[in-house]
């Protein structure tokens, strides 16, 4: 059994409404993740919103791939932006499946409204009895790949200046 919960910030020098744009867009994912393969779906150049589902293939080993669906089950612009896996992931088929919220919030910076805190909660359940995979479990509890993911998405938000919504 597993039950997880990793936090990670990151401080953006843009106003709230861009970060939630860009991090809501699926097609930016793959750049800034080392485990993002491929992102598949409808419209993943775009925000995605509420109901909308896309696929992310993980690479979690040299010989491991999973096909993460994700669908968006919360979406408050410039407040959260939430996924679950539906159905859950799935590490051992024949013993349960990781289920996976990913959740990102947004606060204006302490100093101005054009900047944004950014923080990416990720809570990890896996219900089943069997050894979970170490590249899987540290796909999803991995701090320092969660704090990479985010700086390397900071580092794409400043280099294109996205537009304003």
């Amino acid at each position: 059994m597993l039950d997880t919960t990793l936090e990670t910030s990151v401080t953006i020098a843009l106003p709230v409404a861009q970060v939630h744009d860009f991090m809501s867009t699926p097609d930016h994912w793959a750049p800034a993740s080392a485990a993002t393969e491929e992102i598949r779906g409808q419209h993943t150049d775009q925000p995605a919103t509420l109901g909308d589902q896309f696929v992310d293939v993980l690479r979690l080993g040299p010989d491991t791939t999973v096909e993460v669906e994700w669908t968006v089950t919360r979406d408050e612009p410039g407040v959260a932006w939430q996924l679950s896996t539906d159905p859950p992931a799935s590490a051992d088929p024949n013993d349960g499946r990781v289920h996976i919220t990913l959740t990102y919030t947004y606060a204006e910076g302490p100093l101005d409204a054009d900047t944004t805190l950014l923080t990416r909660t990720v809570r990890a359940v896996y219900p089943g009895t069997a050894p979970l995979p170490l590249s899987y479990r540290d796909t999803f509890t991995n701090q320092a790949a969660a704090t990479q993911f985010l700086t390397a998405m900071r580092g794409a938000m400043l280099t294109k200046r996205v537009a304003p919504a």
